[in-house]
């Protein structure tokens, strides 16, 4: 009888120890697959970052141009020439492009691995950091819509003989779009139509003063949201290393 049982004690010992190995490596095994995920995640906020930084630097650019032509449009007295006028406004047609990388996150979505993450509070952060794109999304389709349906058919209205080389090179300053062929392919078709294009009252109308207040609202918009993601971007960089550091 006491050898009977002790087969059974046996037999349950070495059941519960092939458990406790059984968890262990699938503990083992979620834990690499959280810490592959985090750095990964690293990789994309990294990518993130540069595009932040592009937009930081594509929407001081339209506060520049932008302002500048309200100056002018303020001051009807101050002079200037048609060219400095392409220069100002050729760099308004630009686009911004709403793009965020979060293909690791969406992978590890969708395959259900959050259910065995330990670190609920950086997972939530990560959650809220790429729930809040859609706040900058917003501003910058806002300005594509923006420039499709007002500024295009505002400038419509004159000829665009103002476009030259030399505007051209605002544009691809940028460092948003940068490709001077289409410049210099307009420039080297000479217009010999001898037209006067009287830009200074063009600039009085109403609706193009409408158009620039509107694009300084939505670019001073866009650099608030930039700032606050730039700032939850940060602090989830540093959360992320200190879990993996530990």
């Amino acid at each position: 009888m006491r050898y009977a049982i002790g087969e059974i004690v046996l037999v349950v010992v070495g059941i519960l120890i092939a458990l406790q190995i059984n968890n262990w490596n699938e503990e083992l095994k979620y834990q690499k697959s959280e810490y592959s995920f985090y750095k990964d995640i690293l990789s994309d906020l990294e990518k993130d970052s540069i595009k932040l930084n592009g937009l930081n630097i594509y929407y001081k650019n339209r506060i520049k141009h932008a302002g500048w032509l309200l100056k002018k449009v303020r001051n009807p007295d101050s002079p200037f020439e048609n060219v400095e006028f392409g220069k100002h406004v050729e760099p308004l047609y630009l686009g911004p492009l709403p793009v965020t990388y979060n293909s690791s996150y969406e992978a590890a979505k969708s395959s259900g691995a959050f259910a065995n993450f330990k670190n609920e509070e950086i997972l939530k952060n990560i959650n809220q950091f790429y729930a809040d794109f859609e706040e900058l999304n917003g501003i910058m389709e806002a300005t594509l819509r923006s420039l499709e349906f007002n500024l295009e058919p505002l400038m419509a209205t004159i000829p665009e003989n103002f476009i030259t080389v030399e505007s051209g090179a605002y544009v691809v300053m940028s460092e948003w779009h940068g490709d001077s062929g289409l410049y210099e392919y307009l420039d080297a078709i000479k217009d010999n139509r001898k037209l006067r294009v009287d830009i200074k009252a063009f600039i009085q109308k109403p609706p193009f003063e409408h158009y620039l207040i509107g694009d300084l609202g939505r670019s001073f918009n866009a650099l608030t949201s930039l700032k606050l993601r730039e700032e939850r971007l940060s602090l989830i960089k540093n959360e992320i290393k200190e879990y993996l550091n530990d």
